[in-house]
């Protein structure tokens, strides 16, 4: 079965624990799927440290506030406030405008801070496989001012920037991810790879990343590597077939590269899979947040 055929059932997040939320927030204006929810901490006080979940689901699938929060929801535990936002899925809308919402969400949320007790100076940015690619695309993206229309999307007298940004099994280069699995001996866990009909093929329009250089290059996070990127962890499995490991290495690498070897931290997964289940242990919700309590 092909990935975009697959079924799947909205799992609400565990969240009736949570004893202060708002929910729906329309944080730019059209679509409904522009809306967010916002949690706070059942303890402490506000101003809290923000982190933004962006949902995975190559790119085709996923709402906010489904089971795939729970990691976050762990860190809100921990003191985080957090937030879960929509964006237009590959079907509904034309890339780049998914990091154009991101990006207006992201703003919204520092212009409206006050009213829910969030600190607009540390903000992180969090997400799994698609939901980590937009995550270092627009993390990176606004740290140097690309793929930013502030004026079109509203609350311009902010940026989009980010403290930190947590990606895991993170895409970067989607116009190779069949020749890495190769290079790495992996079978692919879809067929299509690299296909029009591929998860990465409808976010490119229904292409070939191969017939669409120019798009492959705008999606990735390479492309805006530079000297002010915010600070990363990386966490990818080793047995991932559905996204590389090659993948959120090269960008590692890259950003170390250029912006200093502290900037980007990588952690490889033994054995784990493109699962968030590999991923959910108190030895990684550990490291994340020592990593956010360093840079938020």
């Amino acid at each position: 079965m092909k990935f975009i055929e697959e079924k799947r059932v909205h799992i609400p997040a565990k969240t009736e624990f949570i004893k202060r939320k708002y929910l729906n927030i329309q944080y730019a204006k059209g679509d409904q799927r522009r809306q967010l929810d916002i949690y706070l901490p059942c303890s402490g006080m506000g101003p809290y440290p923000v982190i933004i979940d962006i949902y995975g689901g190559g790119w085709y699938f996923g709402n906010k506030s489904s089971y795939k929060l729970e990691p976050a929801l762990n860190l809100l535990r921990r003191g985080f406030a957090v937030v879960s936002i929509n964006y237009s899925l590959s079907y509904q809308q034309q890339f780049p405008i998914q990091v154009d919402e991101i990006k207006a969400a992201i703003r919204y949320i520092k212009v409206h801070a006050n009213e829910y007790e969030l600190d607009s100076f540390k903000v992180a940015l969090m997400g799994e496989s698609a939901g980590a690619h937009y995550a270092a695309l627009c993390g990176i993206s606004s740290s140097c001012g690309q793929i930013e229309d502030k004026e079109t999307w509203g609350n311009s007298e902010v940026t989009s920037d980010v403290q930190a940004v947590i990606a895991v099994y993170c895409p970067s280069n989607l116009g190779v991810i069949k020749e890495e699995l190769d290079t790495l001996g992996l079978e692919p866990a879809f067929k299509e790879v690299g296909e029009a009909d591929s998860m990465e093929g409808i976010l490119f329009g229904g292409r070939k990343p191969a017939e669409v250089p120019e798009l492959v290059k705008l999606a990735d996070p390479h492309t805006y590597v530079n000297k002010n990127c915010p600070p990363f962890l990386f966490l990818h499995g080793d047995q991932d077939q559905c996204i590389p490991i090659l993948q959120s290495m090269t960008l590692a690498a890259a950003i170390k590269q250029v912006a200093g070897l502290t900037r980007a931290e990588y952690h490889i997964i033994r054995g784990a899979r493109h699962n968030l289940a590999d991923f959910e242990t108190e030895e990684i919700y550990n490291l994340e947040e020592k990593f956010l309590r360093k840079y938020l």
